[in-house]
């Protein structure tokens, strides 16, 4: 009897530079799990598209693009603080 996949689990794209990924495919890039995915999308944060209705979700490389820019953290760069000394 042969095993299947989990429809959960996250699968390496075949090609990295195809300009579309399905939601297992993504969760593979960012390292994370196809719920995360999920909710980013159901959150609005990850536009998405579908050939067909009930079909393949697909994400365009634009749209990961703009997510990542849009959501990506930056340190901040100040002054740090030093712990107070105690009294000699």
């Amino acid at each position: 009897m042969a095993t299947t996949q989990s429809p959960r689990t996250p699968t390496e794209p075949r090609d990295i530079n195809a300009p579309f990924f399905n939601l297992r495919e993504v969760a593979w890039l960012w390292s994370c799990s196809v719920d995360t995915v999920r909710r980013a999308i159901k959150a609005g944060l990850l536009p998405v598209s579908q050939r067909v209705p009930g079909g393949v979700i697909i994400v365009s490389r634009e749209d990961l693009n703009a997510y990542h820019r849009a959501t990506r953290t930056v340190p901040i760069r100040g002054s740090r603080r030093r712990p107070t000394r105690a009294a000699a």
